[in-house]
């Protein structure tokens, strides 16, 4: 990392500085044009280009030219201009001679390089005679410029002329705004924090900086041991944040602002709206600074390119202009743009002028809101809700905010409050599932769900046609009861029975009317969902992956409608392809995911961020599983929408002991047996067996808490969570349940169920080739702890059975798979890879003897005994695992390639 004069690190610059050294290195091309937004650094690569810059061949000549002295002839370059006269100064061509006279005598002969920042500020002459120097070849120049038109056309035609080449400077990618911002703060951020420190300034490192600023002054970044987390709430912004707004936007004509103003209030509008009030060409400039841009690939609406100016603009628009802007657009309509174009924003603008809202679309975009991390307008659009009649189902909304917050005593009381009220039959069911989620979530007993469906479809049922639900003629004909016996099959699905959740929720399927279904679009997506969990905990891994799909594709389609259920079912489908063992695809799911216009930064942060993390482990990687780790949990300790804290403590366990950091593990430990009450009691299950593998084998004790936990799970029986945890025993080395994981995984659908039967049965029948067969499988399903663990097996068996060609293949498999491991598995017989490895004095023995050297020869080379080389060969001939000298050469070739 470079840092900019030894304060702000330059992060992701090198490729645009190398871009402008190789452009330089160039002779048939003059110089560079750099392009870049205000606050992309341009000064700062400036500044660093003319320190790297070879001195011995090349003179560096830095001009800084500045708006006032724009209208000044020959401004910007004054100071190579000193010994001019008035007289010379009076036109171009003295002026230009003297110039050649200063550059060449300067130079010293090397060549002459002009770099000059804010070159659109340049005044007209000082472009002309500059021009004039790069044409006739006696400078070449690097232009840093914003974009901004020039006042002087002339040096910048070079580059439309063929003279120069252009290079653009992009804003920060996401990895480099992590870089950059930890590097301020000096410790961790989460996924979510990252993206929206990324997502709000578009990479532009000057307003990321001052964007970081007002976020760790105001509470909005928090440091939680070491890890930067958002907290959820958003302020106001600081006046050094409005006061870099203001500079970034000025030369903006009347006009100009005008337009940026009403992109900026109203979220994202369509080119056809701003033609009403300005004409396109005052857009086309915006566009072309870089201030707007259009969304995705469409080019009919526009917003603006750093959404935290967006939040600028709102404090800095006197409440009488924008009601007075909204108006001439929009009159007193409402009419709600997609999400991705900013529906939160024109909502809360519509609001800010006073303008009638109906109660639904208030309600419909509270819960949008909610699980968009936009917590605030979530609550003012419940509140506006509670104010235009809705008072219950906007509490309800109010509730969803707390809850998303994590504040589940607070949303539970409010909803109790609800429930004990006379509300309609969609507010019962609403409030009853929300109640039921935010209970399990601080670690209530799932059981406890079926207690809250019964109390509420009694109260359904003590609803007569006399009330004020608007509905079909009676409760029991609208989606209500349908809502809660699904709410009931949640309950038995977190409490892992699911041959009694299959069959309530077949009954459901099968009795849903399709006008009911249609009326409320959630229950068939529910539906879905809850199938796809119980197919998976039985291990109907194909079955589960369709419904969830299907489930994902209704999202899509529902124009925006369902878009607050899109992170829950991304983290369904994720999980469901992490335990089918179908990572590529879970990869390409959470890409997906981050890439979209509009996400839950909660679940970036914790859930998604968790499972991805798990999804390492299972790849081996362990290192990098506890990188992706160590801030997920700092998330899910604040907010744990999923309930996978106990299960991700688990696996940082696990991966902890697999890089042998036992103070790591033990404290993972410590953390999991306080909050092992919360969630899922199959995934609790599999939390407790990660955390058992940590304390198994070698000199921290033996299989017995694994064992323990197998035999829990069969009984119980949660036949996943039993899978995975018979997968690990064998892993490890103990061999004694591989039948019941042959049995187990026969029952199982795909991939990953074929190759852990096959995996079982050939270690259930000592054989050791299909163990190689079956290792070579894992590894193309990235599978590499078990590809290493079966390569390994099939070692041992080939060395039993006296088959040293075979054995030495099979070792070949072990020592590649175990360097594509990060970390060890731990083994009852050791770690094959150090047991194997030959240390640098065996590796000097062996290539000698390998390329024909006798014993004594080695030995005079190498200032040793005959007989020590000869006790170094034996022991090099072991770890080969060959017999004789003439094995020696081609193993060897093997072995450094392995290395």
């Amino acid at each position: 990392m470079m840092l900019d004069d030894g304060r702000v690190p330059l992060v992701g610059v090198e490729s645009t500085i190398d871009a402008i050294a190789k452009t330089l290195s160039n002779p048939n091309v003059n110089g560079a044009f750099v392009v870049g937004e205000a606050g992309t650094g341009k000064s700062a690569i400036a500044r660093r280009l003319v320190s790297i810059i070879d001195p011995q061949h090349t003179k560096v000549f830095m001009v800084r030219a500045s708006a006032s002295l724009a209208d000044v002839p020959y401004g910007s370059l004054g100071p190579y201009l000193t010994h001019a006269t008035p007289q010379t100064l009076k036109s171009s061509l003295p002026a230009l001679r003297a110039l050649v006279a200063f550059f060449r005598q300067a130079s010293e002969g090397r060549e002459a390089v002009v770099v000059i920042d804010d070159a659109h500020y340049l005044d007209e002459d000082s472009s002309h005679v500059l021009t004039q120097l790069v044409i006739s070849r006696i400078i070449k120049v690097v232009l840093f410029s914003n974009g901004m038109p020039p006042r002087s056309g002339d040096l910048f035609s070079l580059y439309t002329d063929g003279f120069i080449s252009r290079v653009d400077l992009e804003g920060l990618n996401d990895a480099e705004v992590e870089t950059l911002c930890e590097s301020i703060l000096g410790g961790r951020l989460t996924q979510g924090a990252g993206h929206y420190l990324a997502r709000q300034s578009a990479g532009n490192p000057l307003m990321l900086r001052a964007l970081l600023d007002h976020a760790t002054a105001t509470g909005e970044l928090v440091d939680r041991d070491g890890v930067f987390c958002l907290s959820g709430r958003f302020h106001r912004p600081v006046p050094q944040l409005m006061d870099l707004a203001k500079t970034l936007l000025q030369g903006l004509t009347e006009q100009e602002r005008t337009i940026y103003e009403v992109v900026a209030l109203s979220g994202g509008i369509t080119q056809a709206k701003l033609a009403g009030i300005e004409e396109d060409a005052v857009t086309q400039q915006l566009l072309r600074r870089g201030l707007l841009r259009t969304l995705g690939s469409s080019t009919s609406s526009v917003r603006v390119t750093h959404p935290i100016l967006a939040r600028v603009i709102r404090a800095l628009v006197p409440a009488g202009r924008s009601a007075e802007l909204r108006h001439l657009l929009f009159g007193d309509e409402v009419a709600l743009p997609a999400l991705h174009e900013g529906m939160v924003q024109y909502l809360d603008w519509a609001l800010d002028c006073g303008v009638m809202v109906p109660s639904a679309v208030l309600l419909g975009a509270a819960r949008t809101a909610a699980h968009v991390s936009e917590p605030e307008s979530a609550l003012r659009f419940a509140s506006a809700a509670r104010a235009g009649g809705e008072d219950d189902a906007g509490a309800v909304e109010e509730a969803r905010v707390r809850v998303n917050l994590g504040e589940y005593a607070v949303a539970v009381d409010l909803l109790d409050q609800v429930l004990s009220g006379a509300v309609r039959p969609p507010t019962v069911a609403d409030a009853a599932t929300l109640k039921a989620l935010a209970s399990v979530q601080r670690g209530d007993d799932p059981g406890g769900i079926h207690g809250i469906a019964d109390a509420c479809m009694e109260r359904l049922a003590s609803t007569g046609p006399g009330s004020d639900y608007a509905g079909p003629s009676t409760p029991a004909e609208g989606p209500a009861p349908y809502a809660l016996r699904l709410l009931h099959v949640l309950g038995s699905v977190l409490e892992g029975e699911f041959p009694v959740a299959r069959t309530a929720v077949d009954a459901v399927d099968a009795e849903l009317p399709a006008a009911v279904a249609e009326a409320d679009a959630r229950l068939p997506v529910f539906l879905l969902l809850l199938r796809g969990e119980i197919d998976a905990g039985l291990g109907h891994s194909d079955a589960a992956l369709t419904e969830i799909r299907t489930a994902l594709d209704t999202v899509n389609r529902s124009h925006g409608d369902l878009e607050y259920l899109r992170p829950h079912v991304v983290a369904r489908y994720v999980s469901a392809l992490i335990h089918t063992g179908e990572f590529a695809v879970a990869i390409d799911a959470l890409e997906e995911y981050r890439r979209r216009p509009v996400v839950s930064l909660d679940y970036l942060s914790g859930p998604l961020a968790a499972l991805e993390a798990v999804l390492e482990v299972r790849r081996g990687r362990f290192q990098t599983a506890l990188h992706i780790l160590q801030p997920a949990l700092a998330s899910l300790r604040q907010v744990d929408s999923e309930m996978l804290l106990p299960y991700a403590l688990g696996v940082a366990a696990w991966a902890a002991h697999s890089l042998g950091d036992y103070p790591a593990k033990r404290a993972y430990k410590q953390e999991f047996d306080g909050v092992a009450s919360i969630g899922s009691r199959p995934l609790l299950l599999l939390g407790r067996a990660f955390l058992a593998a940590a304390c198994t084998g070698g000199a921290d004790g033996s299989f017995s808490g694994l064992q323990g936990v197998a035999v829990t799970a069969q009984s119980a029986p949660f036949p996943s969570c039993e899978k995975d945890t018979l997968e690990l025993l064998l892993v490890l080395g103990d061999t004694a349940r591989a039948w019941r994981l042959a049995e187990l995984a026969d029952q199982f659908e795909g991939a990953e169920a074929q190759v852990l039967s096959r995996y079982a049965h050939a270690v259930v029948d000592d054989d050791a080739n299909s163990l190689l067969v079956v290792a070579d499988q894992a590894e193309r399903m990235q599978k590499v702890p078990l590809a290493a663990a079966a390569s390994a097996r099939a070692m041992r068996l080939f060395d039993q059975q006296g088959d040293s060609r075979l054995r030495r293949l099979a070792l070949r498999a072990v020592r590649h798979r175990q360097s594509l491991l990060e970390g060890l598995l731990p083994h009852e017989e050791g770690d094959l890879r150090s047991a194997h490895e030959l240390t640098s004095r065996e590796r000097e023995i062996a290539r000698l003897a390998a390329a024909g050297a006798t014993n004594r020869a080695i030995a005079r080379a190498l200032v040793l005994s005959t007989r020590t080389v000869e006790g170094h060969l034996y022991r090099i001939y072991g770890k080969l695992g060959i017999t004789a000298r003439d094995e020696l050469a081609g193993e060897m070739e093997a072995y450094d390639d392995d290395r």
